[in-house]
């Protein structure tokens, strides 16, 4: 599959492969590049002040080593963007999806005003694996000498390896980033891995429930109601940013109505369709993402409402209310206030 047509999937929110492949993600480790992340390069002598008063996170916190979720918001609080943010030297990288990347880069260029940064287009610079399934642990210890910890990330020869949250059925999975030019070399030092879609690895971000924003759902959500900030996306200390009243009224007034979900469904779906109550006209929430799952059927991230009934009696539907049922399952993390 061509960049091109995998960053069309992409702009979908929808993305499919093999259901070979998705099985092998249970049995084994597998591999695949992910084509539809792209990077952006901020740099500058303010860039780390820049982005501080930019981004849900503390960017000030970053070390060389660590990988940090991180987001961008509105004025009102809504999402335009969630990154993983890292530093390269005195470079601090955003990656995010490509069909976002220009939009939103223009957009944060618009507050650098006489700040000393440079906002660049780095994607053809790094090259992003997903390494998942069982043996991935094993497998980067005996490349690597050692394998990070959940939530950890390592830097080894010139690949930064990041351990990122297991899901319901998505086991040891891994980020490894490296630039271009190392990117041959490390796709075969992991030759022991069966290399997959990229759908593949999309489809155990949405059983790990892990979100981000594509074209479709941009400004359609606020940081919570996407599980940010459990995730660890939002520091509630850093001071002001884009939105942060907002998020901080959403978190500290407890008037949080929906939340995020992971659900099956026996139908297609992609993300921004609409979320229904049977026999109500309303839509009552949105999908995040959506994937190929193993066995068969779609995979998703729902928004939805913190109503227990209503997602126990399996009355959620897709595209209206008398669309395809959702089976709501449960989150592989627990909801907590991190501000308690």
């Amino acid at each position: 599959m061509s960049v091109d047509t995998v960053i069309a999937s992409a702009a979908a929110g929808t993305w499919h492969a093999p259901l070979d492949e998705l099985s092998s993600a249970l049995q084994g480790p597998v591999l695949a590049q992910i084509d539809d992340l792209g990077v952006i390069d901020v740099s500058g002598a303010d860039a780390i002040s820049f982005l501080q008063g930019q981004l849900t996170n503390d960017t000030a916190g970053l070390d060389a080593q660590r990988v940090q979720l991180t987001a961008y918001c509105t004025a009102k609080g809504r999402l335009i963007a969630v990154f993983d943010q890292w530093r390269d030297g005195d470079v601090i990288c955003l990656q995010l999806p490509r069909e976002i990347l220009a939009p939103v880069m223009k957009k944060l260029s618009m507050y650098v005003l006489r700040a000393k940064v440079r906002l660049t287009d780095a994607s053809a610079r790094w090259v992003s694996f997903g390494l998942l399934g069982p043996g991935s642990e094993a497998l980067v210890a005996q490349v690597f000498g050692a394998a990070p910890a959940p939530g950890a990330s390592l830097l080894v020869d010139a690949v930064r390896i990041t351990r990122l949250a297991d899901g319901a059925r998505a086991r040891e999975r891994f980020v490894l980033r490296t630039t271009a030019e190392h990117a041959q070399a490390l796709r075969g030092r992991l030759a022991g891995a069966r290399a997959v879609d990229g759908g593949v690895w999309w489809w155990s971000q949405i059983d790990a429930a892990q979100p981000t924003v594509v074209a479709a759902t941009q400004e359609a959500f606020v940081p919570q109601t996407i599980n940010l900030e459990v995730l660890g996306g939002v520091n509630f200390k850093k001071g002001c940013y884009p939105g942060q009243e907002v998020v901080a009224r959403s978190q500290y007034r407890g008037n949080l109505r929906r939340r995020m979900s992971v659900a099956h469904t026996t139908q297609p779906t992609q993300a921004g369709a609409d979320v229904f109550a049977l026999d109500e006209a309303e839509p009552v929430g949105q999908i995040v993402l959506a994937a190929s799952a193993p066995g068969g059927g779609t995979d998703v991230l729902l928004q939805c409402p913190m109503d227990r009934p209503l997602i126990e009696q399996a009355l959620l539907r897709i595209g209206g209310p008398q669309g395809a049922l959702l089976d709501v399952r449960s989150l592989p993390y627990t909801i907590v206030d991190v501000t308690a």
